[in-house]
C-alpha cells in the first residue's frame, strides 16, 4: 500500500498509460508479424480482438483503481477477452480431447462476464444499496457452483468435429448455465432501467451511453450470429465478438469522461461518417470495377490512373462530404440543436460589441433562460472595495441573486483551474460539491482576464434535466472568452465615463475659465466660468473655431494661435470682449496638449478674471493717492511754512528796518531764495501729477538711457564719476518716452549726488521673465559706489518729501516710482551703508490690450 502512495504521490498515472499504450501497439506488431507469418487472418483478428480488451481494462484501472465502477467494468473486459480466447482455441482444435477441453473452457468467460455485468450494474453509474459489499459475496456463489461444474461433464459432455465445425452434446446442467446468465444478466439490465429513470443529469447520459453499446452490440452480433448463419451465410461469424467492442468503447467512454457529448450529437457524427465512408468506398469500387472489367475489355489493358485519381477523389472530397451529410442531418432531424448552437454562436458575436454592464449581462441572462431553457441564472461581477461576488442586479424572471465570498471553495477552484466547473464532475473535493449543491447551481463558467478572475456566469440546472454535454460546454468557453473581451470593454467604458464626469464636475466647479481645442482651433470644452466671464454660452461657442466665436484678432483667438505656435501663456494681463460686461479684464495661461506620442492635440486655455482684482486694485490705490495726499499735505504745509516763517519775519521787519541797509541786502538775497523754492514744491507736485498719464509707444531702451547719459556727461566728469554700461541686446518695449526718460534722469542724478568725492556709476539692461521662451519682461539696474542708505531708510525711498539730501524736494523717487507703476512695472532698490545702491527697474515689454 505504501508503495501505491508513493506512486500517486509522483502522479505517474499518465506515464504508465503511455507505457501502455507502447505496450499495446508493440503486441499487435508481433501479431501482424505472426499472422504475416501464419497466414491466418483468424490470429491477427482474435489477437487483437483480445488485446483491445485487455487494453480497455487495464486503462480503467490505471485511471482509477480504487473505484468499484472501474474494478467492475475492468473484470468485464478481462473476462471478454478471456472469452475471445477460448472461442479462438476452440476453433483451431482438432482432436476430440482438445475439443471436449476448450468447450468446457469457453463457458468459463460467460460465468465470469455475467457475475460482473451484473456487479457493474448496481454500482453504475452510483452504488445504490448500503450492503452490496456482503451481496456482491452472495451473488459470487452462483457463478462459483457453475464454475466447478465445468469442471465435468455436468454443462459440457461431449464435443466431435463436423464439416460444419464443432458440434456441442450438453450435459444435465446446461439449462442451469443458461437460466443463470439470462437471469444475471437481465437483472443487470433492469437495475440500469430503474437507475435511468432516477436519475438526472449526467448519471442520465452515463446510462444512455451504455445502452447504446448493448444494444448495437446486439444488432452486430445478432445479425452476424444468428439471422446470417440461419440464411447459410457463416463468413461474418467473427464479427460478433468483435462487436463487443461497441459496448466496451462506449461504458469507458461514460466511465472515464465527466463531459460527454450527447447521444444525438454521437448518433449523428456515426451516421453522417458511416453514410460517407459507405458512398466513398462505393465511388472507389465503381472506379476499380471500371478499371479492372471495361477498360479490360474495350482496351486490353488496366490503368493505374484511374484508380489513382479516385483516390485522389476520395482524399479531396471526404472532408466536404462529410460537412454536407452533416449540414444536411442538422436540418433534417437536429433541427433544435442546429438553431441553438446557431443562436448560441450569434450571441458570442453580439455580446463583443456591448461596451455597458448593464446591457451585456442583460444580453447574456436572457440568451441563456431563452436558448438554453436554464432553470435560473446569475451573472456575477467582483466587488472594487470589498471580499464577495455579487450578482449584477437585474429584475427578469428566473435571475437568481447570489452572493459569494471570494475565499469560498468555489472561487478558489474557478481561480486556480481557470476552466468550466461543472456539479456533476466534482468528485474529489466535498468542500466544493457541498458549496456548489448549497447554491443549487449546476455549472459555473468562469470569465477570465489576463489570468485573473473577473466574472462568474452561474447556470442551474436545464429545464429538460439533460446535463450540459461536451458541445455545450465548448460554446460555453467561447461565450466566456468574447464575455471577458466585453467585460474588459465595459469597464474601460466605465471608467473613461467616471473620469470624463469627474473630470466634467471638477471643471464645471472652477474658479477659472476653462476653453480647450483641437489643433485647428475649433472649440471642444467650455466651461461655466468661461460663460460668466465671457457672456457667451458653451452651446454657442462649442464646435466653432475661436475666429468665428471673437474675430480674428480676438483675444482667445490670438492666445490659442500663439499657444498652437508653441507660445504658450502664462498670467498674461488682457481684456476679454463680453457682450454683457464690455471690456473685462482678465489674466490669460495656456498649454499645448499633446498626446502619448508626443502628437499635438489642441490648446487648453485658462481665463481668470480680474475684474475684481482689478477693483481692489483701484480701491487701495485710490487709498493709496489719499495716503499720499494727505502726507502730501502735511509735507507741503511743512515745506511751504518754512519759507513763508521767514518771508513773515522780514515783512513784519520791513515798517521799522526799511532803512537798513543790511536788513535790505538780507532781505534781498533771503526772499527771492525762498519764492524759489516754493516755486520748485509746486512745480514738483505738478510733475507728480503729469506723470499719471503716460503715452505709449515702441522705442529702444537703449536710446532712452543714451540721451540721459549724454545729458549729464559733464557732471560726471566734473564729480569724477566712472561710467560703466553693459546693454544686452532686447526688443523694443512700449513705453512713454518722456516720462521713463525722466525716471532714468533721477536715478543718474541720485547716483551722481551720492558721490560727492567720485566713484562708479553702472547702468545695466537685461533680459527678464521669459514664458515658453518668449520675452515678457527686461530690466535696466542703475549702481553707484556711494555712502549708501540704512534698510530703515530704504523702506521710506518713494515716499513723498522724504530725502536725504540737503535741500532736495523729497518727491523725485515719488513721482519715479508714480511713473514706473503706470507703466506695470516695479522699481527696487538693494543699498549697503559704504557700498552704494542699486536700483532695478523691470519694465514689460508690451503694454498694449489685445480686443
Amino acid at each position: 500500500m505504501r508503495i501505491f502512495s508513493e506512486l500517486d504521490g509522483l502522479k505517474i498515472e499518465n506515464f504508465v498509460f503511455r507505457g501502455l499504450v507502447l505496450s499495446a501497439l508493440a503486441a499487435e506488431a508481433i501479431i501482424i508479424l505472426f499472422s504475416l507469418q501464419t497466414g491466418s487472418f483468424d490470429v491477427f483478428a482474435s489477437y487483437s480482438l483480445i488485446l483491445v480488451q485487455l487494453a480497455l481494462g487495464l486503462y480503467l484501472l490505471i485511471k482509477n483503481r480504487r473505484s468499484e465502477i472501474n474494478f467492475s467494468f475492468a473484470a468485464f473486459c478481462f473476462c471478454l477477452g478471456l472469452w475471445t480466447y477460448e472461442i479462438f482455441m476452440l476453433r483451431q482444435a482438432r482432436l476430440g480431447p482438445d475439443l471436449v477441453f476448450w468447450g468446457r473452457q469457453v463457458f468459463f468467460g460467460p460465468v465470469l462476464n455475467a457475475y460482473f455485468f451484473l456487479y457493474f450494474s448496481f454500482v453504475f453509474p452510483k452504488k445504490n444499496i448500503a450492503s452490496f459489499k456482503w451481496s456482491k459475496i452472495f451473488l459470487f456463489v452462483p457463478s462459483l457452483i457453475l464454475l466447478l461444474l465445468l469442471s465435468g461433464p455436468w454443462v459440457l459432455r461431449e464435443a466431435y468435429l463436423t464439416a460444419a465445425g464443432p458440434v456441442p452434446v450438453f450435459g444435465a446442467a446446461y439449462p442451469l448455465f443458461a437460466a443463470y446468465f439470462l437471469a444475471y444478466f437481465f437483472w443487470g439490465i433492469i437495475n440500469l432501467i430503474r437507475k435511468y429513470r432516477l436519475a438526472k443529469g449526467l448519471e442520465m447520459l452515463q446510462i444512455r451511453y451504455v445502452f447504446l453499446g448493448l444494444c448495437l452490440t446486439f444488432i452486430v452480433s445478432t445479425g452476424t450470429n444468428l439471422i446470417l448463419p440461419a440464411l447459410g451465410e457463416t463468413r461474418f461469424i467473427s464479427f460478433g465478438p468483435a462487436s463487443t467492442l461497441l459496448l466496451l468503447g462506449f461504458t469507458v467512454y461514460a466511465i472515464v469522461r465527466h463531459r460527454l457529448m450527447s447521444i444525438e450529437v454521437v448518433i449523428q457524427r456515426g451516421a453522417v461518417y458511416g453514410i460517407t465512408t459507405v458512398l466513398i468506398m462505393s465511388l472507389y469500387a465503381l472506379a476499380v470495377m471500371v478499371s479492372e472489367i471495361y477498360l479490360r475489355k474495350i482496351i486490353g489493358y488496366t490503368s493505374l490512373l484511374v484508380t489513382a485519381l479516385a483516390a485522389l477523389a476520395i482524399a479531396v472530397a471526404y472532408q466536404p462530404l462529410v460537412r454536407s451529410f452533416q449540414s444536411l442531418t442538422d436540418r433534417l432531424f437536429f433541427r433544435g440543436r442546429y438553431d441553438y448552437q446557431k443562436i448560441l454562436r450569434r450571441i458570442s458575436q453580439e455580446i463583443a460589441a456591448v461596451i455597458k454592464l448593464e446591457e451585456l449581462t442583460r444580453l447574456i441572462v436572457a440568451s441563456f433562460i431563452d436558448t438554453m431553457k436554464v432553470i435560473e441564472i446569475s451573472f456575477l461581477l467582483p466587488e472594487k472595495e470589498g471580499e464577495h461576488f455579487r450578482s449584477v442586479p437585474l429584475a427578469i424572471q428566473r435571475y437568481k441573486r447570489i452572493e459569494i465570498d471570494k475565499n469560498s471553495p468555489i472561487i478558489a477552484r474557478l481561480s486556480a483551474a481557470k476552466d468550466i466547473l461543472v456539479r456533476d464532475e466534482v468528485e474529489e473535493s466535498a468542500e466544493v460539491r457541498d458549496a456548489m449543491e448549497r447554491l443549487g447551481i449546476a455549472v459555473w463558467v468562469p470569465i477570465v482576464s489576463k489570468d485573473e478572475l473577473i466574472g462568474i456566469i452561474a447556470l442551474g440546472s436545464k429545464l429538460s434535466g439533460d446535463i450540459y454535454s461536451t458541445e455545450d460546454l465548448a460554446l460555453l468557453n467561447t461565450l466566456a472568452n468574447q464575455t471577458a473581451v466585453a467585460l474588459d470593454n465595459a469597464r474601460l467604458y466605465e471608467e473613461v465615463v467616471t473620469m470624463k464626469n469627474y473630470s466634467e464636475e471638477i471643471l464645471q466647479s472652477m474658479t477659472n475659465g476653462v476653453l480647450t481645442t483641437d489643433n485647428r482651433g475649433r472649440v471642444v470644452t467650455f466651461n461655466q466660468m468661461g460663460e460668466r466671464i465671457s457672456g457667451r454660452k458653451a452651446a454657442g461657442v462649442i464646435g466653432k473655431t475661436c475666429e468665428e466665436v471673437w474675430g480674428g484678432r480676438g483675444t482667445v483667438t490670438l492666445a490659442v494661435e500663439n499657444t498652437l505656435k508653441d507660445r504658450a501663456l502664462l498670467n498674461h494681463e488682457t481684456g476679454l470682449s463680453s457682450p454683457e460686461r464690455g471690456l473685462v479684464p482678465v489674466s490669460l495661461s495656456s498649454t499645448l496638449l499633446r498626446d502619448s506620442q508626443g502628437k499635438k492635440l489642441g490648446a487648453l486655455i485658462t481665463i481668470h478674471d480680474l475684474s475684481e482684482l482689478k477693483e481692489l486694485e483701484d480701491k487701495i490705490r485710490r487709498a493709496d493717492k489719499l495716503t499720499a495726499l494727505a502726507t502730501m499735505a502735511a509735507g507741503m504745509a511743512h515745506e511751504i511754512k518754512n519759507p513763508l516763517s521767514s518771508m513773515k519775519v522780514f515783512a513784519q521787519l520791513l515798517p521799522l528796518k526799511i532803512d537798513d541797509p543790511e536788513y535790505r541786502k538780507k532781505l534781498g538775497e533771503i526772499l527771492p531764495r525762498e519764492i524759489d523754492r516754493i516755486d520748485r514744491i509746486v512745480e514738483s507736485l505738478l510733475g507728480f501729477a503729469r506723470s499719471t498719464a503716460p503715452t505709449f509707444e515702441k522705442v529702444k531702451i537703449d536710446d532712452i538711457l543714451e540721451e540721459d547719459v549724454k545729458y549729464f556727461a559733464d557732471q560726471l566728469k566734473a564729480a569724477g564719476v566712472k561710467l560703466r554700461k553693459e546693454y544686452a541686446v532686447l526688443p523694443e518695449i512700449e513705453v512713454d518716452r518722456g516720462q521713463m526718460s525722466q525716471v532714468f534722469s533721477n536715478l543718474i542724478l541720485n547716483a551722481i549726488q551720492a558721490m560727492p568725492e567720485g566713484g562708479e556709476l553702472a547702468i545695466t539692461t537685461a533680459p527678464g521673465k521669459r514664458i515658453e521662451n518668449i520675452l515678457q519682461t527686461i530690466k535696466v539696474r542703475v549702481s553707484d559706489t556711494g555712502h549708501g542708505i540704512s534698510a530703515e531708510m530704504a523702506k521710506k525711498l518713494f515716499d513723498p518729501f522724504f530725502t536725504t539730501k540737503y535741500g532736495g524736494t523729497g518727491l523725485g523717487l515719488t513721482i519715479t516710482h508714480s511713473i514706473v507703476d503706470g507703466h506695470k512695472g516695479l522699481i527696487d532698490v538693494e543699498s549697503r551703508i559704504g557700498q552704494g545702491t542699486t536700483f532695478t527697474v523691470t519694465l514689460p515689454v508690451s503694454q498694449s490690450i489685445i480686443k
